[in-house]
């Protein structure tokens, strides 16, 4: 046996530089702990669990906070911060200064406004209700409205009027969330161009 071992082995020629420094690093790789992978889902599960932290945050203003604020960006986009549901008109009317026609209103919890106000660009109002949740998202993910208005966190959304077409009006109603963390909810619209807004009436939300 010894014989044999001593034949195969001198048949063997001897092992580079190279070859050697490669297999004590595999030597060392095969010691160390494993890192977990981390798939592509996986990442996205974390960042919006991130982000959900994040727009869960408590905003609270202090002494003197205005209710609202407007402002304009280099790039065209107007932020609109919320702090408080008081003065709808004043809020409509510094919009209006800022180039938005827009149509104001804050509605107390429980509470939306009357159906049929306007006439709507696209099916987010008044069209045909989405019956699956894909349904939905492919509506709102097509439609100018939403890309005209987004939420950007717990106190502001971002309006961008290069989806907002010469006389649409912008009509967004602001609902009392009675939560500090998430204080109001929006709906948030366009409404055609050389057709009016009628003045929101408060029914009941039945959802």
């Amino acid at each position: 046996m010894d014989a044999q071992l001593k034949a195969m082995w001198s048949t063997i020629p001897p092992a580079t530089p190279e070859e050697l420094a490669g297999a004590r690093q595999r030597l060392l790789d095969g010691m160390r702990p494993r890192r977990r992978v981390v798939t592509g889902p996986r990442l996205l599960i974390a960042a919006g669990v991130a982000a959900a932290a994040l727009v869960a945050a408590p905003l609270l203003g202090g002494a003197g906070t205005p209710a609202y604020a407007v402002t304009e960006s280099p790039d065209g986009t107007i932020t609109v911060t919320v702090n408080e549901l008081h003065d709808p008109a004043g809020l409509q009317a510094r919009l209006g200064a800022a180039g938005i026609r827009a149509d104001v209103t804050f509605l107390a919890a429980g509470e939306q406004c009357a159906p049929d106000r306007f006439a709507g660009v696209d099916e987010t109002y008044g069209g045909p209700a989405a019956t699956r949740p894909r349904e939905l998202r492919s509506m709102v993910d097509g439609s100018r409205s939403a890309k005209a208005t987004q939420v950007t966190s717990v106190r502001t959304i971002r309006i961008s009027p290069r989806y907002i077409r010469p006389g649409e009006t912008l009509v967004v109603e602001f609902r009392d969330n009675q939560d500090a963390r998430v204080p109001w909810r929006l709906g948030a619209w366009l409404a055609q161009a050389g057709t009016s807004v009628a003045p929101c009436t408060p029914v009941d939300d039945p959802h």
